[in-house]
């Protein structure tokens, strides 16, 4: 009697266990299926940017600018006391451009 007490207790505690398994799956079953691919992908893309932020960050704590347009550079230009007449050589910009941009801007 004993012994069958002791096998019908084993039998719950396996159909407990097997119960148990199944609840995590079918709770984690989600999380198995997600898209694996597209979070590396997403994760790679933050990085890039994260890395990109870094660089621009150093890049203006050097004082570099981004000088792509070209009000900003007249800007700088005429900081640093160059004349309209070498801001235009430099930029390329016609002398009356930079007299409009540099009024507009004060």
């Amino acid at each position: 009697m004993n012994k069958e007490l002791l096998l019908y207790a084993l039998l719950i505690f396996d159909v407990f266990i097997l119960v148990l398994l199944a609840l995590f799956y079918l709770r984690f079953r989600k999380f198995l299926n997600l898209p694996w691919e597209e979070i590396e992908e997403s994760l790679d893309r933050a990085q890039r940017l994260v890395d990109r932020l870094k660089e621009l960050k150093e890049k203006g704590a050097k004082g570099e600018r981004n000088l792509s347009d070209p009000r900003e550079e007249v800007i700088l230009l005429s900081q640093k006391g160059l004349k309209i007449k070498e801001i235009s050589k430099k930029t390329g910009l016609s002398e009356g451009e930079i007299e409009i941009i540099l009024k507009t801007q004060k």
